[in-house]
């Protein structure tokens, strides 16, 4: 298993940082992920935190710099130590159970994090910057699935990386969308399943 990134909560426990800087992070970050960013106000995060509004200002220029410091360590450990991990793998079927097994329990410990991610792919153009840096930036993730398709024969050459991501990603979330979003409940062999699929997309 990786170094799945803690809960960010817990992470903040252990954080060097002033106690109203870390209360207003957590607070931002259940306020944002069941409201929505631009539903929440500076003045709610404030009341709820049992800060003041100023205090927020003391420590972020704005409400999109508060954002911007709660979405940065999951783009870090999505991008970064998340890859680094798979160069321990020279067989493609131990590759891919690795990434079902470990991003599932990620996106389990972290769920507030990937719903406020989703949200503001689908909604807020601010973060643009941030996840065209992530995708196609220098060691970005497309280039990265590039990566690990020249190192294993069996994966199709004839896939772009965009689809290969595609491939890995649509069933690791239709299995998080059944069981986090829906509350339907999984079968025992469902993670097994999963990873038949992505080796069958990633091969065929």
């Amino acid at each position: 298993m990786s170094q799945v990134l803690t809960n960010y909560r817990e992470q903040l426990e252990n954080a060097k940082m002033p106690a109203g800087k870390k209360k207003v992070l957590q607070t931002a970050l259940t306020l944002f992920a069941n409201s929505g960013f631009h539903a929440t106000t500076t003045a709610k995060i404030a009341k709820q935190a049992g800060v003041s509004e100023g205090t927020i200002y003391k420590y972020f220029k704005s409400k999109d710099d508060l954002l911007a410091s709660i979405l940065e360590p999951i783009l870090i450990e999505i991008k970064d130590n998340f890859f680094t991990n798979l160069d321990s793998y020279d067989d493609l079927n131990d590759l891919i159970r690795f990434i079902v097994t470990d991003r599932v329990e990620f996106i389990n410990v972290n769920f507030d994090f990937i719903r406020l991610l989703m949200q503001e792919i689908l909604t807020n153009q601010l973060t643009n910057q941030y996840y065209a840096a992530f995708f196609s930036g220098d060691n970005g993730v497309l280039l990265r699935i590039k990566q690990l398709q020249e190192r294993y024969p069996e994966i199709n050459s004839a896939l772009t990386p965009v689809q290969l991501l595609r491939s890995i990603v649509g069933p690791v979330m239709a299995y998080i969308f059944q069981t986090k979003l829906f509350n339907v409940p999984a079968d025992d062999n469902d993670l097994k399943l999963i990873e038949c699929q992505i080796f069958n997309n990633l091969t065929k």
